[in-house]
């Protein structure tokens, strides 16, 4: 009945994915061309043609990776990182100035189908300037914001960088968006969406999800704005300040009862040792089958030793070699002595130093105004990962066209991915649940019949899938009786004699020659 109702299932399931993918090759680039955005954009980069790419690459030679438009498990193409360890740089221009305080958004698809163990998988939104040389992209080259997952080690994150140009000095720093959200780590297709609107808000979007959101002024480090006053740098903290909140009670006393000397633990008075125990068996015994290596030399390599191996004997019982009682802790280990604390009675409160103006503040309260216009995409990344791609770059001012595009692109890839990976689940639990049987009937049988081979039965089945060994210990046995039976009874053959009769085919045959003699003949 459970493999029914898996031949069921699974059956479902692929006619879901079926009518999923028959639902999505009309007026999308799963199974056919891709789809027109329903408005303006600038920038729409689906790499429909493998062989034709607008994306150029640096000339510099720090940039051996070069990026690939290869095919996507879905009909479609992306730009994929095909190597480890290199560095890849590549640019496409936007087909006008990007304009960011009109409000913008910006989204790709991102799929890694060997994992992220340590690289980069961010994009440039590079600054307009009319000496913008995309051939000759470097790590210098300014951008505007830098925005996606990066993830290494610990490190998992998806950045959003903008550079902002101060109206004081004309410095330009970078201001990092405070605790930024997840990259997504497993193989499907995810997309990642900005969105920067006039009134100096954002959206960081995962799967069209808002992921994280706020103002420009409150959630970027260093702040866009730099405070209006700042503690005053020619001041230092007094030599007599005391800001030690509690010390330590001078007046207290060790008690006359405090045992420094008493252990942390002490042994189970009451504890018994257990029914079995083997006190007379090692635990590592010579390995029985172990031989002396034919080329050894005494006296070179002095007497030789056979390898220890755990004792077979010990496998089923409870433990073996000296019994020791175990360790309780003890009731009256009290540890190192040391005085309370008490309130400092001098204590004066956290020292500060005294405001003064910041002779840098400025107030930029159009600070998209100060990032820079947007002339290009740029993939400028080192990795240690590969076989991850990009796909269907959008950049535009309406945020409607995006969400809309994303409907019909990513969104179908998403979830025909999903139900596939969905349906691989389902497939490996059932075969776990197999292998869960398998191995428990195998424990049943062998443990009734032959207890003394449950150990080396668990390990084999740590290295063979227990379905199979449970198949092979029933199949062979009926393949050996089988061959036996053959061997010692023989097919007996059917011996010819004068009065048997011949065989149908033949009789027949005679019947017919017999028919066919000539009329003179039969006269005769």
């Amino acid at each position: 009945m459970k493999n029914l109702n898996f031949m069921f299932f699974h059956g479902l399931g692929l006619l879901l994915l079926t009518t999923i993918f028959a639902a999505t090759s009309e007026g999308s680039d799963l199974f056919g061309s891709a789809p027109e955005p329903k408005g303006p954009v600038l920038l729409l980069e689906t790499f429909e043609h493998e062989s034709k790419t607008n994306w150029i690459h640096s000339s510099n030679s720090k940039y051996s990776g070069v990026l690939q438009v290869s095919a996507d498990d879905f009909g479609g193409h992306g730009l994929e990182v095909p190597f480890k360890a290199r560095h890849y740089g590549s640019s496409i221009p936007l087909l006008e100035p990007l304009e960011p305080w009109k409000g913008f958004v910006f989204q790709y698809e991102l799929t890694l189908k060997a994992g992220m163990e340590c690289g980069g998988a961010y994009v440039k939104l590079l600054t307009h300037s009319p000496t913008l040389n995309l051939a000759l992209l470097d790590g210098d080259s300014p951008y505007t914001v830098m925005f996606g997952p990066d993830k290494c080690g610990t490190t998992n994150k998806v950045h959003l960088i903008f550079r902002h140009q101060s109206p004081l000095t004309g410095e330009w720093e970078e201001k990092h968006l405070d605790k930024p959200p997840l990259m997504k780590l497993d193989n499907l297709p995810h997309l990642y969406s900005l969105v920067v609107y006039p009134d100096n808000t954002y959206q960081v979007l995962i799967d069209n999800e808002v992921s994280k959101e706020g103002s420009l002024f409150e959630d970027f480090t260093p702040p866009f704005n730099p405070p209006a006053s700042i503690p005053d740098p020619s001041e230092t903290k007094p030599v007599d300040w005391v800001d030690k909140v509690q010390i330590s009670d001078p007046a207290a006393v060790k008690p006359d009862d405090w045992d420094e000397e008493a252990p942390a633990q002490i042994e189970d008075e009451v504890a018994e040792m257990p029914m079995g125990w083997l006190e007379e068996e090692p635990l590592m015994v010579e390995d029985p089958e172990a031989e002396q290596p034919g080329d050894w030399d005494v006296e070179e390599d002095g007497e030789w030793e056979a390898p220890k191996i755990k004792n077979p004997a010990c496998v089923s019982a409870p433990g073996c070699g000296k019994w020791k009682r175990p360790m309780i802790p003890n009731p009256a280990f009290k540890g190192k002595w040391s005085p309370p604390n008490i309130p400092n009675p001098d204590y004066k409160g956290p020292w500060a130093a005294k405001q003064i103006p910041n002779p840098n503040f400025f107030e930029d309260k159009e600070p998209l105004k100060s990032i820079g216009k947007i002339g290009a995409v740029a993939v400028e990344i080192w990795t240690m990962s590969h076989l991850y791609s990009f796909d269907n770059f959008l950049a535009s001012y309406d945020e409607d066209v995006a969400d809309d595009y994303a409907e019909r692109t990513w969104k179908l890839k998403f979830e025909a991915g999903s139900a596939k990976a969905e349906e691989a689940k389902q497939v490996k639990e059932n075969a776990s649940e197999e292998n869960f049987d398998a191995a428990k009937t195998l424990r049943s049988v062998v443990g009734a019949v032959l207890p003394g081979l449950l150990a080396p039965l668990e390990d084999l089945m740590e290295k063979v899938d227990p379905l199979a060994v449970l198949v092979a210990l029933v199949v062979g046995p009926l393949l050996l009786i089988f061959l036996l039976a053959k061997l010692v009874f023989p097919a007996k053959k059917t011996k010819k004699t004068a009065n048997s009769e011949t065989p149908t085919e033949d009789k027949e045959e005679k019947e017919e020659d017999k028919e066919e003699e000539p009329e003179d003949k039969k006269d005769q």
